[in-house]
């Protein structure tokens, strides 16, 4: 067996034994073959934007949508952060060269009164929507993946940690793309 099928084999195999692996492919199924999730249901006055540590895609994604929207109050999370850590070097310095500060940003880690006062709750993997349904199940309707907001697959926002500064340009350009819909979304619901 060679290139191409060795490598879905592989990809299959590694699916078949990691839950986290499985979780993120099979919403980045379920979503090619959708559309768009519609926001949930009445005002949105406060987001909630979570990713695992914290340090670098859920606090760039606050910042951007903060910007764009002023009024509206947005947090962000990290299942496992370590309170009150800085962001991660290499994402404060590439979200610099973008026009972006994250040099206030203290991570914080998720709990219950979070998702509470959320009126929408954003994650970057399908591991996430899992990892928060199975702690707070009662979060499901305002809980949806940032990356679904992007136009084109693939949805997913994987984590830039302890990578390059281009990888971590090529995820927040991600970030980028579904900030800015999911902030026309809001604008649309305020009109």
């Amino acid at each position: 067996m060679r290139g191409p099928a060795r490598r879905a084999l592989r990809g299959l195999g590694r699916l078949a034994l990691r839950r986290d692996a499985r979780q993120d492919a099979l919403h980045e199924w379920r979503r090619r073959l959708g559309s768009e999730p519609p926001l949930p249901d009445g005002a949105i006055q406060e987001v909630l934007f979570v990713c695992y540590g914290n340090v670098c895609r859920s606090p760039y994604a606050a910042a951007l949508l903060a910007a764009r929207r002023p009024g509206l109050g947005v947090h962000s999370a990290g299942l496992e952060a370590g309170e009150g850590r800085a962001a991660e070097p290499t994402a404060r310095r590439v979200a610099a060269g973008r026009g972006v500060s994250l040099e206030p940003h203290r991570a914080h880690r998720l709990a219950a009164p979070d998702l509470q006062r959320a009126d929408l709750v954003l994650v970057m993997e399908g591991r996430h929507v899992d990892a928060v349904l199975r702690a707070w199940p009662e979060a499901r309707p305002k809980l949806r993946l940032l990356g679904d907001y992007r136009a084109a697959a693939p949805f997913r926002i994987p984590d830039p940690w302890g990578e390059s500064d281009e990888v971590f340009a090529a995820v927040f350009a991600r970030i980028e793309a579904a900030v800015a819909r999911l902030a026309a979304l809001l604008e649309e619901r305020t009109s």
